[in-house]
């Protein structure tokens, strides 16, 4: 595939995005397709771990069933996140290494935090899991949107930079 036809295809992308959530929505446009992306992410997530937790929980520790869901939850948010959400024209070889590293963080919270919950709280694997999810997303925002991708953006014209556009420019 040649450089121009991805381009063309992302710039198609990009424009359907545009036409579903205008730019007109301003400073609260980036937190509302974060917000969309993550929830098919989340969705797409939680999938995979309770697919992979209902075959293999007979084999194997659901821990590691949780370290196994995550590569194939990561790559599918990353795709969405860099080319939906933040737009980043960056080096995928600086970003996906500083992206993943958000989630290989919120992993080692959730094998922290996952046993010790499953004692302490009355509800199951499956719900508890569910409940983690929302700090996953408020972590993960953050995190990628200030260490991920921070200088990858492509500013739209007319857009005034702020201090927190700097970052990562320095």
């Amino acid at each position: 595939m040649s450089g121009a036809g991805t381009a063309a295809r992302r710039a198609r992308v990009e424009g359907a995005v545009d036409r579903i959530v205008p730019r007109s929505l301003g400073r609260y446009r980036e937190q509302l397709l974060y917000l969309a992306v993550g929830l098919w992410n989340t969705l797409f997530g939680y999938g995979v771990w309770a697919m992979l937790q209902y075959l293999l929980h007979p084999y194997l520790n659901y821990l590691v069933i949780v370290v196994l869901s995550y590569p194939i939850a990561i790559a599918n948010a990353y795709l969405g996140y860099r080319y939906l959400v933040f737009r980043s024209h960056g080096s995928v070889a600086r970003e996906l290494p500083r992206f993943s590293s958000i989630y290989l963080l919120t992993m080692a919270a959730n094998l922290v935090a996952l046993p010790f919950l499953l004692r302490l709280l009355p509800f199951n694997l499956y719900v508890i899991q569910a409940m983690f999810t929302g700090f996953v997303v408020v972590a993960s925002y953050l995190g990628h949107k200030f260490v991920s991708f921070r200088g990858g953006q492509v500013k739209a014209p007319g857009h005034q930079t702020t201090s927190l556009d700097q970052r990562g420019k320095e």
